[in-house]
């Protein structure tokens, strides 16, 4: 600890020059296209996410909920598109084809992102998500508007494509901080920030009101300084060897 010429504990100097703005690039895994959000996804959402025939189930502590009907969505869609902060992504079930093989490195932008990002069969689109509050100069994002379809949920995709997003912020963009927060009672958001490797900061109580109720918001973050390890976990946890025949993990997350 540094102590100034008052007797005064004071942070350590660092050089530190900001971050990247991120960027509506397309990150590319093993099991899942990470795309930003595109018009030609528009039918996809409003089938899969957004719909009023969806499963509103998924939307009970998101800031979203399903839309009563198409002029109403295709309103909500279009401010998503046209957002940069949040700044919105689709995550997609990754096509078999040989060109988009697994040996991509994570991260990597695919030259024919155009014709990734539209979607022939609504069924590959598995979620979305953004970064948000998107601090650059103090480099310090969020991960948020997680939304996942019951497909998607619990899945290896679904951790694939919090490793992408993570990795791109924090070796792509120069991050120092990467934030994820909840609803309190959101116990399988708690459980999922955890499982990646975020750490509890607290609770911050009355935060929100939302959809008529009261929220607090429990805050987790990972440091730039803690990423190498949790990189190491989870691409220890998400290698083709980790998994049987079948799918199934052999070893848990916690425990890699």
């Amino acid at each position: 600890m540094r102590i100034n010429e008052f007797g005064q504990p004071i942070g350590d100097m660092i050089s530190f020059a900001g971050a990247m703005m991120p960027e509506p690039v397309q990150l590319t895994g093993r099991t899942v296209l990470v795309v930003p959000l595109d018009e030609n996804q528009d039918d996809a959402f409003y089938e899969r996410i957004f719909g009023p025939q969806c499963d509103k189930s998924i939307m009970t502590y998101s800031t979203h909920d399903l839309y009563p009907d198409r002029p109403a969505f295709d309103s909500g869609f279009a401010s998503m598109l046209e957002s940069r902060d949040p700044l919105f992504f689709a995550i997609l079930r990754k096509p078999s084809a040989p060109e988009l093989g697994a040996d991509q490195p994570a991260g990597g932008k695919d030259a024919d992102m155009s014709e990734h990002m539209k979607l022939h069969d609504s069924s590959d689109l598995l979620g979305m998500y953004a970064l948000q509050r998107i601090r650059s100069d103090m480099g310090s994002a969020e991960m948020g508007h997680v939304i996942y379809t019951k497909e998607l949920q619990r899945s290896r995709q679904a951790t694939e494509a919090q490793y992408l997003m993570a990795r791109h912020v924090f070796e792509d963009l120069g991050y120092r901080r990467y934030e994820w927060k909840c609803d309190s009672l959101n116990a399988p958001s708690r459980a999922a920030a955890l499982r990646l490797g975020f750490k509890a900061e607290g609770r911050f109580r009355n935060d929100m009101v939302y959809k008529g109720r009261t929220r607090d918001t429990d805050w987790f973050s990972i440091m730039d300084s803690e990423w190498p390890a949790v990189k190491k976990r989870l691409e220890t946890w998400l290698d083709d060897d980790n998994f049987d025949h079948d799918g199934r993990q052999k070893r848990r997350l916690q425990d890699c």
